[in-house]
C-alpha cells in the first residue's frame, strides 16, 4: 500500500477520515457528493500535495456512488493507481481509463469496490491549448499499460519526495518545477491515449437522463415513490426505469432512491435545527412507516435516527 511509504509533512497533508459525514464535507471543492454503499467501519485515507495552480491528491476510496461534479475554471483528472477496474461513469465501464472532468460534468460515478486513485486538479489557465476547447463534461482515455505505469510511478515519486523533503518543497522554484514535471508527464501519457468510446453510448446517455430525473423526483418528496409512479412521471416503462438504475447506479431504482433519501434525512438530522423531529424529517423524505424507517436507518448507519439528532444538538 502506497500510504505506508508516506508520512505527513509541511508539504504533504495526510488525513484519515473515520467519519463519513466529515469526508462528504471535504468533497465540496468539486461540488460532488458521495453516497456510501456501506456506511459502517468507514475509513478513508487522503494525501494532498499543493503546487502552484495545481493540487495532487491520493485517495483510498470506499464502495460508493458519487454524483455531481461542478468544476468552474478547473480540470480534474482521476488516475487509477491499483488494479480495481469495476468503476462506471454514467453507466460506462471504464476499466483502467483516466477520467477527465471540467465545468458542469454532471457525472454519476459508481465505485462498487474500494480503489486507490490519484486526483489532479488543475487551474484551467495552466492547461495546454489543446485542452482549452474541452470546457464542459467528461472524457475517458485508455492509456497503454507502460504509459499508465510511467504516470503512476511519477505520481508516487512526487508524493514520496514531498513527504521526505518538505524543506525542498517550500522553495518556489522547486514547486513550480514539480508542477511542470507533473503536467508534462500527464501530457505525454495522454498523447498516446485512446479515447474510450462505448458501443452503447446512446442508450447509456438516455439512462443517465432517466436517473437524473429520478434524483429530481426523489428531491421533491414526500410523493408516492413506487416504481410505477416514478416510471409514469418520467414517461418510461418500469423495465426501462430499472435498466437505467442498474446500468448507472448498480442497483434497482427502489434501493437507489431509498439510499438517497436516507442520506438526505441524515444530512438534515445532523444539522439539528430547533424544532426538528425524527418523524417530521422521515415524512418529509417519503418514509411513511416509522418503524421500517428506523430499522433501515440503523442498518445503514449503525445508530438510530434519534441518536444522530441528539448528537447534533449536543455537539
Amino acid at each position: 500500500m502506497l500510504f505506508r511509504h508516506l508520512c505527513p509533512s509541511p508539504a504533504l497533508n495526510l488525513l484519515r477520515y473515520t467519519d463519513i459525514d466529515h469526508f462528504r464535507e471535504s468533497e465540496q471543492y468539486a461540488r460532488a457528493e458521495s453516497i456510501p454503499l456501506v456506511a459502517r467501519d468507514f475509513s478513508v485515507m487522503r494525501a494532498t500535495l499543493s503546487l502552484p495552480s495545481c493540487r495532487l491528491s491520493l485517495v483510498r476510496t470506499f464502495p460508493r456512488i458519487i454524483t455531481g461534479y461542478e468544476l468552474p475554471g478547473r480540470l480534474m483528472v482521476v488516475i487509477p493507481m491499483n488494479e480495481t477496474s469495476s468503476t462506471r461513469v454514467n453507466g460506462r465501464a471504464i476499466g483502467h481509463s483516466l477520467i477527465l472532468m471540467r465545468g458542469n460534468a454532471n457525472c454519476t460515478v459508481l465505485e462498487p469496490e474500494a480503489r486507490l486513485v490519484s486526483i489532479l486538479s488543475i487551474d484551467a489557465a495552466m492547461l495546454h491549448q489543446s485542452w482549452r476547447d474541452f470546457d464542459n463534461g467528461y472524457l475517458l482515455f485508455r492509456l497503454p499499460a507502460p504509459e499508465l505505469e510511467r504516470l503512476q510511478a511519477l505520481i508516487r515519486s512526487m508524493l514520496q519526495f514531498a513527504a521526505r523533503e518538505p524543506a525542498a518543497m517550500a522553495v518556489t522554484d522547486i514547486t513550480e518545477r514539480a508542477r511542470a514535471t507533473l503536467l508534462a508527464g500527464l501530457e505525454e501519457a495522454l498523447s498516446s491515449a485512446q479515447k474510450h468510446e462505448s458501443s452503447s453510448s446512446e442508450s447509456l446517455d438516455r439512462y443517465k437522463i432517466i436517473v437524473d430525473r429520478v434524483d429530481e423526483l426523489v428531491g421533491l418528496a414526500p410523493i408516492d415513490l413506487s416504481n410505477e409512479k416514478l416510471a409514469d412521471a418520467i414517461g418510461v416503462s418500469v423495465r426501462t426505469l430499472q435498466k437505467a438504475a442498474l446500468s448507472v447506479c448498480g442497483s434497482g431504482v427502489y434501493h437507489y432512491s431509498r439510499l438517497r433519501r436516507l442520506w438526505s434525512v441524515r444530512r438534515q438530522l445532523r444539522r439539528g435545527a430547533p424544532g426538528l423531529t425524527v418523524k417530521a424529517s422521515a415524512l418529509a423524505h417519503g418514509f411513511w412507516h416509522q418503524s421500517e424507517f428506523s430499522n433501515a436507518y440503523r442498518a445503514a448507519f449503525g445508530e438510530l435516527p434519534s441518536t444522530t439528532l441528539e448528537q447534533a444538538r449536543i455537539g
